[in-house]
């Protein structure tokens, strides 16, 4: 299976837009205050757990918000479009 880095980079785009890298910087930059917080509802033994499914429900967010956005998942179909389009004149260009 061969995957096109143009085609990956359109679905990174879209799935994990810039708007979501700031928050994840600002929460980054929390992580003592949440951390603490997490502690006191989650036991010690079930952190890692606990994190995992916080990992897992954002993921999850994102890629619903991802498939939800009428406008933004028109945008990818039209990135994805140019890109077939640009193969198929470079496989014609070079044929």
């Amino acid at each position: 299976m061969d995957v096109d880095p143009a085609v990956l980079k359109a679905y990174i785009d879209h799935f994990l837009p810039r708007e979501v890298v700031g928050p994840v910087v600002v929460v980054f930059s929390l992580e003592g205050v949440i951390n603490g917080i997490f502690n006191l509802y989650v036991p010690q033994e079930h952190a890692t757990v606990g994190w995992g499914v916080v990992f897992v429900l954002a993921l999850a967010v994102v890629a619903y918000w991802g498939t939800v956005d009428d406008e933004a998942v028109e945008e990818l179909h039209d990135r994805l479009d140019e890109i077939e389009d640009e193969e198929v004149q470079t496989d014609s260009e070079t044929s």
